[in-house]
């Protein structure tokens, strides 16, 4: 009995110790559901925001362009993670983010903020301009 026991717990280890992590494992069933654009499912494996967002992705028929999902892999940091993945036939989507809330590993892709655009209606004084005419005016005044 005890050799039973005992090799029963070493095959527990050893695949908990081999298998993927919990962002892995989230972040792979979250892939896999844009893949299928299975968006309800997508949802219930992000955070709040993120599922707003799917929401969004839905009604505008987004296509991820996921071809596959393999080789996941993620860098935990506290409660975060970076996860890469392969393949895609666009190359710009080929990160995501987990946010750990719980014991759960969640989707996190929050809206982009978008890059500050430069205030084009600031007037500059153009100088040439009215230095050409004061100028011109001046060689008019000569010729006279």
């Amino acid at each position: 009995m005890k050799k039973v026991f005992f090799g029963v717990l070493s095959v527990a280890f050893l695949a908990a110790c081999g298998g993927p992590s919990g962002a892995e494992k989230a972040a792979t069933e979250y892939l896999n559901a844009l893949k299928n654009k299975d968006f309800d499912k997508a949802k219930t494996l992000a955070t709040k925001e993120t599922a707003q967002n799917l929401d969004m992705m839905k009604s505008l028929g987004t296509d991820f362009g996921l071809t596959e999902v393999k080789d996941v892999k993620c860098t935990v940091k506290e409660n975060e993670a970076t996860c890469t993945f392969c393949c895609t036939k666009d190359t710009s989507f080929k990160e995501l983010k987990l946010k750990k809330e719980g014991d759960k590993w969640l989707a996190h892709q929050p809206k982009e903020t978008p890059p500050p655009v430069e205030d084009t209606t600031a007037v500059t004084p153009d100088t040439t301009d009215s230095l050409s005419t004061e100028m011109d005016e001046a060689t008019m005044e000569e010729k006279k």
